[in-house]
């Protein structure tokens, strides 16, 4: 094998190797699509999900609650803590609540433990 031949090798690994370290380094989030599809899955634990703020809705400083919103669907988050500002990128953490129900639908919700507001677009 000549010279050249090595060095292309070692390129090729070396950026395989770079382009799969960056992938696996970063945090993948589920999409809400995949969490509305099955919400039992994700019942009771812990996860983030990470997308824009549609719309904001308080009622009385008791209920209030927004919608976050990924490339894939939107999802009501309910929360206690100040209302992150609209068309902001937010990353919500909590747990999937699928208990409230209106009429004979059941409606799925997340309920925030934590947001980090990324700023708006």
């Amino acid at each position: 094998m000549t010279r050249k031949g090595i060095i292309a090798i070692l390129v090729i690994i070396i950026l395989v190797g770079g382009g799969a370290w960056y992938y696996f380094s970063r945090p993948h989030y589920p999409t809400i699509e995949k969490i509305l599809g099955n919400p039992k899955a994700y019942e009771g634990k812990v996860v983030t999900i990470q997308g824009e703020v549609t719309d904001r809705t308080s009622m009385f400083v008791v209920l209030k609650f927004y919608k976050v919103k990924d490339k894939t669907a939107d999802i009501i988050v309910v929360t206690k803590r100040t209302l992150p500002g609209a068309k902001s990128n937010v990353l919500v953490k909590g747990k999937i609540d699928g208990a409230f129900q209106i009429g004979d639908q059941k409606l799925v919700v997340f309920v925030e433990e934590s947001v980090e507001e990324k700023g708006g677009k």
